[in-house]
């Protein structure tokens, strides 16, 4: 009886242990990290993806009416320091493709979505 409560126990403090120890799944971005800033004006939801080196990578879905931030791990940024950003509302046929932008750690990518794509806005900071 002694040994079943003891087990029970040691389950339970176990698994409130490593309940405590998960990885956060949205990091906060540091001041060192190269971060895209995200805007959505437009009704829809919009997925933003990454032009880098020749290849499209799917990198962040951002809810209508919606603001986020992401740190963009270094690995999207083409070897000549350039990125640009598809953004691609779900459901629709517009798209907005930025102009290649010249990026650094430290720095901010400020994407504004519009309710028409294709007026939406690129700025860094």
């Amino acid at each position: 009886m002694q040994a079943r409560r003891f087990i029970s126990c040691t389950t339970l403090v176990l698994a409130a242990a490593c309940a405590g120890h998960q990885a956060d799944p949205n990091p906060s971005p540091s001041d060192d990290d190269l971060v895209l800033q995200v805007d959505n004006h437009n009704w829809a939801d919009v997925l933003i993806y990454i032009l880098h080196d020749g290849r499209q990578t799917r990198f962040i879905e951002v809810t209508g009416a919606k603001s986020v931030a992401q740190p963009i791990p270094p690995e999207l940024v083409s070897a000549d320091g350039t990125i640009r950003l598809l953004a691609h509302r779900i459901g629709g046929r517009d798209d907005y493709l930025s102009p290649p932008v010249s990026v650094r750690n430290g720095k901010t990518i400020a994407l504004t979505l519009e309710g028409q794509l294709h007026m939406s806005t690129v700025g860094v900071w």
